[in-house]
């Protein structure tokens, strides 16, 4: 009678499974029909929901989930949210499916039952590795990738296990154990750990072609191994192994393989800035990934206008950018973008709002290996030479002859020089601690070197001239890219310059000069540096020739360097009171006024408009007008008007002159002070 009762108690459950088994696979059969639409509907998440309400114990609602949060996502709360949906799908897909996710066969009826799994547990990876990498939980990334290296796919759809293991190594190569355990404790280790796993990722590819071939089309397996050739050209690049990054980039561009923007950033290391540049626009052409990633081009468009002598350019690009993107991710480099391309125009107090803005931005660096580290040194580099620029601008505005005698004057001095001390001491802090300096900073052009040459020099300078004088002696001799070696050239020069040595500074500044790459417009800013310095290393007639040819060449930089640029005031009409001290004042600036016929040719007119002041201002050079337009003077900005003109001489169009913005006093600080904000509200 009892065994008679257990056995109808067994039947009973069995049957109740069996029925609840049937009802969940037909429950998730409806939800696999309904599943079709885009991650970026609205629809989508509406959806997503109702199938983890139909069956919760199903992965495919909380994939849907998450990748749609993870679309949505523009900062790190956004994709903190997405993971834990994508946590869950992906601890349900392995409870449910973990033995058909392992299952390898060269059979297609089998591989094809199985692939709808597989094709899942790709997306499920994909977007929760992602999720982790964009929060900086690069921990928990390595964890989800060991997920996919262990059960061993045939293939491995929608996602990258080996090559995005050598990616993270790669981008956090600067870090050691201390902060993600997997990591070794030297960048050299880091990136050779990266290269092993590229490595790793050739040989998976051979070992699977057995199982592969016959299901899978042979022109598709070879080109498996492109995505891990575009690793190991990013890395050969780093590495600045010329001839091994040349030969993976060749490969990739032959089968139309290449990132436009990588291919972009080597041409740019090796100092061909027009081919850099040309890639960089095709890079922004070809862009149609809907992720939300850093855009590295207008970053790099902007600093090669720089070099063109056309920051005004640079403005214009990254302006656009930020007014369309809002504060998404790369929000804080187009910032910094477009406060090098601002300082380069002259306009240093807007630069150092933009600056400040960047700093306090809380960055993601999403899809690239431009990290913290880099983002500090950018944001020092820009405080430390607009400090520098804020002296000089002053010094400019007030050159009357009783300059020592008002104290107002010798307290700015003490003020300037503190300050300049203090930025010019973190950023030689964050150098020091940098562990890639001498392979991405004093090599001056790097993938990762997201500073321009003007402030690698300005970064170096006073620290040690002997000893950069032997790196960059060395670097001539050893350095395998051609077109970067007038850059070494002109670095000794200043360097020989600042130790006394004239002669030897004006070899270098002539070698520089005589290069064949000379002509190339985008050497602009180079050869106006040089003419600085030679300017600089002379006197007497040649170092008004210099100074004129720097002008000519580059005039933003000329009221920010040492030197004083000579013009020919045409006699101007005044008539009025004011009108004379606008004259005067323009005479009591830092430039020589002379009769030289040789000199530009400065032509003023005053036109009263109202109660508005117009003046009409022309610089004929050689010939050509370089400079003219109208500046007109409201009521009440008439103080400062005389300096004002003065500035529009040079092509710096300042609307007015005031005090500068502050500069923060440090970075981390304030990175900080945010992040404890943040985890208090939370």
């Amino acid at each position: 009678m009892q065994r008679s009762l257990r056995y109808s108690l067994f039947l009973l459950v069995f049957t109740l499974i069996v029925i609840e088994s049937f009802s969940q696979n037909a429950i998730r059969a409806q939800i696999d029909k309904e599943r079709d639409g885009s991650f970026l509907d609205e629809k989508t998440y509406e959806k997503a929901r109702g199938f983890i309400r139909r069956d919760s114990t199903y992965y495919l609602g909380y994939l849907l989930e998450g990748a749609f949060l993870f679309f949505r996502a523009n900062d790190e709360l956004g994709f903190t949210k997405a993971i834990a949906p994508l946590k869950k799908a992906l601890d349900k897909i392995e409870y449910d499916y973990d033995p058909l996710l392992r299952t390898r066969s060269n059979n297609y009826s089998v591989y094809s039952a199985n692939y709808r799994y597989h094709f899942d547990y790709g997306l499920i990876t994909y977007f929760l590795s992602r999720c982790y990498q964009n929060v900086e939980q690069q921990d928990k990334a390595m964890e989800v990738l060991m997920h996919i290296r262990d059960r061993n796919f045939q293939m491995e759809i929608n996602m990258d296990s080996y090559n995005t293991m050598a990616w993270i190594f790669h981008r956090n190569r600067v870090y050691t154990s201390k902060q993600f355990p997997f990591l070794k404790n030297s960048v050299k280790e880091n990136v050779a750990a990266a290269n092993r796993y590229l490595d790793s990722a050739l040989q998976k590819i051979q070992n699977d072609f057995a199982v592969n071939n016959g299901l899978y089309d042979p022109n598709f397996l070879n080109r498996q191994y492109l995505s891990t050739y575009h690793y190991k050209a990013m890395i050969h690049d780093y590495l600045l192994d010329i001839d091994s990054a040349n030969y993976y980039y060749d490969m990739l561009i032959q089968n139309q393989a290449y990132s436009s923007n990588n291919y972009a950033e080597f041409k740019l290391a090796m100092g061909e800035f027009q081919e850099a540049d040309l890639f960089f626009r095709e890079a922004e052409d070809r862009e149609s990934n809907p992720e939300k990633t850093t855009k590295e081009y207008y970053y790099m468009r902007g600093t090669l206008a720089t070099y063109r002598g056309q920051p005004q350019l640079a403005d214009s690009i990254l302006s656009n950018v930020l007014q369309s993107q809002g504060s998404t991710p790369g929000y804080g480099w187009h910032c910094i973008g477009l406060a090098r391309a601002q300082h380069y125009e002259g306009l240093t107090a807007e630069s150092q709002e933009r600056t400040n803005k960047a700093a306090r931005f809380q960055e993601l660096h999403i899809g690239t290996t431009w990290g913290q580290e880099q983002y500090n040194m950018a944001v020092a580099s820009l405080n430390y030479i607009n400090q520098l620029q804020f002296k000089k601008e002053y010094w400019f505005e007030h050159d009357e002859w009783y300059f020592w005698l008002n104290p107002l004057n010798w307290y700015r001095w003490v003020k300037y020089t503190l300050e300049i001390r203090h930025h010019k001491m973190v950023l030689a802090s964050l150098i020091a601690e940098n562990p890639e300096r001498e392979q991405v900073i004093y090599s001056i052009f790097s993938p990762e070197n997201l500073v321009s040459f003007d402030e690698v020099w300005s970064a170096i300078d006073g620290f040690g001239n002997e000893y950069f004088i032997d790196i960059y002696q060395k670097k001539l001799q050893t350095d395998k890219r051609p077109r970067v070696k007038k850059y070494f050239r002109y670095f000794l020069g200043k360097l020989y310059l600042a130790e006394g040595k004239e002669t030897e500074a004006i070899q270098f500044f002539n070698q520089v000069l005589n290069d064949p790459d000379s002509t190339d417009p985008y050497q602009t800013m180079l050869l106006a540096r040089t003419y600085e310095g030679l300017a600089m290393a002379n006197s007497g007639s040649e170092k008004a020739r210099y100074t004129q040819l720097l002008y000519t060449l580059y005039p933003q930089l000329v009221p920010f360097t040492d030197l004083t640029m000579e013009f020919n005031l045409s006699e101007v009409t005044t008539t009025s009171d004011y009108q004379e001290k606008v004259i005067q004042d323009l005479k009591n600036t830092s430039i020589y006024f002379s009769s030289n016929d040789q000199a530009p040719q400065v032509t003023i007119s005053f036109l009263v408009r109202g109660e508005a002041l117009d003046m009409r201002y022309a610089v004929n050079n050689g010939g050509s007008v370089s400079q003219q337009g109208i500046l007109t003077i409201e009521p009440t900005d008439r103080e400062n008007a005389g300096k004002l003109l003065a500035y529009h001489l040079f092509g710096i169009h300042k609307t007015k002159i005031g005090e500068r913005p502050l500069v923060p006093p440090a970075i981390e600080k304030e990175k900080t002070e945010k992040k404890e904000k943040k985890e208090k509200t939370v």
